[in-house]
Parts: structure tokens; sequence; C-alpha cells
């Protein structure tokens, strides 16, 4: 039995049932609607209060985190046709930007330093552009 099923089952109000658990009624509304999960302390109360097991939807699973090692196995790629200009008229290609800091795993550009950034595993570092 789901939280819906047993306060519908009981004939009480969200704010009814949620004053018997003691908690505010607006948990109750996002529990039902999903937007917030049950915690074990809750689960417990409602079992203590109406004798009751309730089923916990399970919280979304978050993707996992990628590990250090992963994050640099994409090669950083210039986007073909772009061309970067600086505020003082100087321009120049990603490619060439890339020339210029050979295979990193992330670049920045600041046109208002000149500089492109970039990172390489544990390693970092800057050229100039113009």
């Amino acid at each position: 039995m789901d939280i819906k099923e047993l306060r519908k089952s009981k004939k009480l109000t969200q704010a009814a049932f949620a004053e018997a658990i003691g908690i505010k009624a607006s948990l109750i509304t996002a529990f039902e609607t999903g937007r917030r999960f049950l915690s074990e302390d809750i689960i417990a109360k409602i079992k203590e209060v109406f004798g009751v097991e309730v089923e916990a939807k399970a919280a979304p699973q978050k993707p996992a985190a990628k590990k250090p090692a992963e994050q640099g196995k994409k090669e950083v790629q210039a986007k073909k046709g772009l061309i970067i200009q600086s505020p003082m008229g100087g321009e120049i290609t990603p490619d060439e930007i890339l020339a210029r800091v050979g295979k990193v795993d992330v670049v920045y550009v600041r046109v208002d330093e000149n500089k492109a950034y970039w990172v390489k595993g544990k390693k970092s570092g800057s050229v100039d552009l113009w």
C-alpha cells in the first residue's frame, strides 16, 4: 500500500494525515506526487501510528560520476568553421589553438586576456593567442 492509498483508506485529509505523523501537510502532497520520497524515519512513524507498512517509492538514481581517469578520455576537438576574435582585432581558429596546446582534456579561451588555458590530467597551463 502506498501513502495515498493508506491516507484514503483511513478517510483522512492530507493535513490530518500529516498531523498524525508529525510532519507538514505539504510533504504529504510531495510524497503522493513523487516529488519527494519517504525517509526511513517517516516510514517508521507511519507504521507506529497506523500499524501498517507503506511502499516507499525509490528515489531516482543519479548517474554515477565519472572517475578522474575516465574524464580525460575524450580528446578535445575543434569545431570546423569557428573563428575566435579578439576585441583588439586578432583572429584564431580552434585548430590553431589546439596546434599550440597539443593534446589536452579541456581548453578555455579568454580573448580579453589573450590566453588559451588548458588542462591535461593534473597539469594545466596557458598559451598566448595573439
